[in-house]
């Protein structure tokens, strides 16, 4: 009934209005004519739709107040709970500049929100982290995607954060962009896991290449005191059976086992700890120590190691453990380029107060789109390789203050030369330099 209330109250508030008038009409000789029946009728009429108006305006206005009671209640428990997050809620004009933060700013970033608003979003982040996001925020919007996700390291006042950023890209309705919405979430605990996750993956394929590196060398030495072995049990024989020059099968005996013990020698400086200690010695002496432990290697695949310098020694400042790690590795790595066989030719000569070290494979070669690449951790051209041996190389050259060129040419074979200084490690700079070009010719010293 309530609704009608309007179409009924109006219309006979009207009839009360004009009641005197008909009552006049109705006095003595006077008749009702059909105008006056007419205009009674239409005045009747129109205050019904007035009515009606009213009765609508009515409902439209409880429905507003309604709606409006909803609103408040929402708004407040939205602003309740917004504020009450862990996560940064944010809005950024199109220039990227803060228009709204919740509380959850302070703590995340340590600055307040009223600091913060009309700041540019990069204020906050390191250079890194502001390339990573505009790079997201392109792709994101050339390609018309409405979301993108990227991290970034958050400089906050008690000290850098990795946080998660969940960005929606705003346009109005012509389509134009005109800022973006997104949510902050701190990832510092995954991104500590994540680290620890790669070190502990390249420890594991450091430990891998060292076990690789260490069954080959086991073959090579098992090779090289088994050949020896041989020659002093069948010498030993002839003793035993009487056999003449006795004299000689003894020098025989004791120059196999000099053989044996120099390769166990080589077998326990490999072991001794890797600590860095200079000290000034000849590194010819070092390097035809590494060559005499990888020569058998070298023969088993029909490969030659040709030493391309006089005996004179070249005394410099180096680790001697370090450096055989390095000449092992790079000798090895060319050993294994040559399937078919073929010759390393190991140059080593001092020039303008510098000793360069040259070693010249005859193997496949390196691609030229991977030469660039060579020294990378975990970036290897061998199928079975962790791409770290090199790694380490470069970093021990660099720790001497070293340089290393490589150059290579497909199926002509790489030829690598490290370069050291004839100085004291006080002096040197500590930057690595390392440089891949075509092909050189090798050096005959």
């Amino acid at each position: 009934m309530k609704k009608y209330t309007g179409r009924i109250v109006v219309p006979a508030l009207f009839f009360i209005l004009i009641f005197p008038y008909l009552g006049w009409l109705g006095h003595g000789e006077r008749r009702f004519s059909t105008f006056g029946v007419i205009y009674v009728i239409i005045i009747l009429a129109i205050a019904w739709c007035l009515g009606a108006i009213y009765d609508n305006k009515r409902k439209t206005i409880a429905i507003l107040q309604d709606s409006e009671g909803r609103y408040r209640i929402f708004s407040k428990y939205s602003k309740e709970l917004v504020n009450s997050f862990n996560e940064v809620i944010f809005q950024t004009d199109d220039k990227g500049k803060w228009l709204y933060l919740n509380p959850a700013w302070k703590s995340m970033s340590g600055a307040t929100v009223n600091e913060s608003l009309g700041l540019h979003f990069s204020k906050h982040m390191d250079m890194t982290s502001y390339q990573d996001v505009l790079k997201a925020f392109a792709e994101s919007f050339h390609r018309g995607n409405k979301y993108f996700r990227v991290d970034i390291k958050l400089n906050a006042k008690k000290g850098t954060s990795w946080v998660e950023a969940f960005v929606k890209l705003i346009y109005d309705d012509a389509g134009k962009f005109i800022g973006t919405a997104g949510i902050l979430s701190e990832i510092n605990e995954r991104k500590h896991a994540e680290e620890k996750l790669v070190s502990l993956n390249e420890h594991l394929a450091i430990t891998s290449s060292k076990l690789s590196t260490a069954a080959q060398l086991a073959a090579g030495i098992a090779h090289e005191v088994r050949n020896p072995m041989t020659a002093i049990m069948g010498f030993v024989k002839l003793i035993k059976d009487g056999g003449a020059n006795k004299q000689e099968y003894f020098d025989i005996v004791f120059s196999e086992i000099n053989r044996i013990e120099q390769v166990l020698n080589e077998l326990l400086v490999l072991s001794k700890p890797a600590e860095a200690v200079f000290h000034e010695k000849d590194l010819k002496e070092s390097c035809n120590h590494v060559i005499t432990l990888l020569e058998t290697n070298a023969v088993l695949n029909n490969i030659q190691i040709h030493k391309n310098y006089d005996t004179d020694p070249i005394f410099i400042y180096f680790d001697e453990n370090q450096i055989k790690q390095v000449l092992i590795n790079i000798i090895k790595n060319s050993i294994e380029s040559m399937h078919d066989g073929g010759n390393i030719f190991v140059s080593i000569y001092e020039k303008n107060g510098e000793v360069f070290v040259s070693i010249l494979d005859e193997g496949e070669g390196i691609p030229e789109n991977s030469l660039q690449k060579i020294g990378e951790p975990f970036f290897t051209t061998k199928s079975s390789g962790t791409g770290l041996g090199l790694s380490v190389c470069f970093k021990i050259i660099e720790k001497h203050g070293g340089k290393v060129f490589i150059t290579s040419e497909l199926k002509k074979g790489t030829k690598i030369v490290c370069v050291f200084p004839t100085v004291l490690p006080s002096a040197y700079n500590g930057n690595e330099n390392v440089q891949v070009t075509g092909l050189g010719q090798h050096e005959n010293k």
